[in-house]
């Protein structure tokens, strides 16, 4: 009898959950109009739209239109690219400062390797041991940064960075940046809204957080919207107030919803069950195994070091034990090449090729946990270790 599969990658998507799919269902075969159809079917497809935008809107402190305003966007890269580009070609100038942390998700750093192919200064904060370097910004920070991001959530080692103090550094050096964070991972994981953080916008992901792919949305604040610090980068019907063009996806927008309504309600419940897991993964992984705990992180998130053993090796003996982990962004996992996140954390360019992350989430077990560990036992024992 072959053994039940045992699923420890969340930070790379996650499990639908049975509301959401029924909601994505309903979508479908019942509400399944255009939302800018005047009609019987279309208003119902508008209903779920805003039904949605609401249950996302107030998982993140948007409670009124004044509060700020939910985009809906493809997934969380659509929105991190709406963020950057949609901000800097606001701008009534070219050029200027743009700042990210070293460490972030490849949808964020790719935008800002294209902004510094075009002219534009880009300075990436350090983040060693997973902290914000509050010191460099202070010290980098002037009135030309037209444009900061910084992930409050590292996808590789769960490092929480410090946004809120970094934002204010950015906002008395550069009042009119636009500031941005890259919420993907925390989004339901530790709370923050945008007045929390301090930022414009802020974005999130439908798959992160038990509902389909297909979905994502950019927070952004009344103000940035009244002072047009953002504009459209897709353009055509004017869907989305006009910043995102395009049929809206119905059914996987209020899969989101749906799930962002679970998750809000049983945030508290959650939490506490990933932290009790992570204590029994901490008290009973084997003491050759290091793990690279950030300064300030999330539970749920755990990355590893094995001694001598590469992470492709691991991951394919554990695969074959019917468990799966990752070695870091499933975005880039089948790329050549070492981690940039884990090099930023601090790690040797070995150590980042011998380290593997194990994500949690609500609906793992203690069983997960202990098969886990023994498999992890029974692998030092018998992998081939680089000499």
């Amino acid at each position: 009898m072959e053994k039940p599969v045992i699923y420890l990658d969340n930070n790379a998507t996650t499990c639908p959950t049975a509301a959401s799919l029924e909601k994505m269902r309903e979508a479908l075969s019942v509400s399944y109009g255009n939302a800018g159809s005047v009609h019987l079917v279309g208003n119902e497809a508008h209903r779920l739209l805003e039904e949605a935008r609401g249950a996302v809107g107030l998982s993140v402190g948007i409670r009124r239109p004044q509060d700020g305003h939910v985009i809906f966007t493809s997934g969380g890269t659509e929105a991190n690219n709406l963020a950057i580009f949609g901000s800097v070609r606001a701008k009534e100038r070219s050029g200027g400062t743009v700042l990210v942390s070293d460490g972030e998700h490849p949808s964020v750093d790719e935008c800002a390797r294209a902004l510094e192919a075009e002219g534009y200064r880009v300075v990436r904060v350090p983040t060693v041991g997973g902290a914000l370097d509050l010191e460099f910004i202070e010290k980098i920070c002037d009135s030309s940064v037209i444009l900061a991001s910084f992930m409050l959530v590292n996808n590789e080692t769960g490092a929480l960075y410090n946004v809120k103090a970094a934002a204010d550094i950015v906002r008395r050096a550069s009042p009119r940046a636009f500031i941005h964070s890259d919420c993907v991972q925390a989004y339901l994981k530790t709370p923050f809204t945008l007045k929390s953080l301090g930022v414009d916008a802020l974005s999130v992901s439908a798959h992160k957080i038990h509902a389909p792919k297909g979905a994502g949305a950019l927070i952004v604040s009344a103000a940035v919207i009244r002072a047009k610090w953002l504009v459209a980068l897709t353009l055509g019907g004017g869907q989305e107030s006009g910043f995102r063009s395009g049929t809206e996806n119905i059914p996987a927008i209020a899969a989101m919803g749906e799930a962002a309504r679970e998750g809000y309600g049983a945030f508290r419940e959650r939490a506490e069950h990933i932290s009790r897991l992570r204590e029994l993964l901490d008290d009973r992984l084997p003491r050759e195994i290091r793990v690279n705990k950030p300064v300030k992180g999330l539970d749920g998130t755990v990355n590893m070091t094995l001694p001598n053993i590469k992470s492709e090796t691991m991951l394919n003996f554990l695969s074959g034990e019917g468990i799966c982990i990752s070695a870091g962004s499933a975005c880039s996992a089948r790329a050549k090449g070492v981690s940039r996140a884990l090099t930023a954390f601090g790690l040797s360019d070995l150590e980042a090729d011998c380290s593997v992350r194990v994500s949690l989430s609500n609906m793992n077990t203690e069983n997960d946990v202990l098969r886990l560990v023994d498999s992890l036992a029974a692998a030092l024992e018998r992998l081939a270790r680089i000499k």
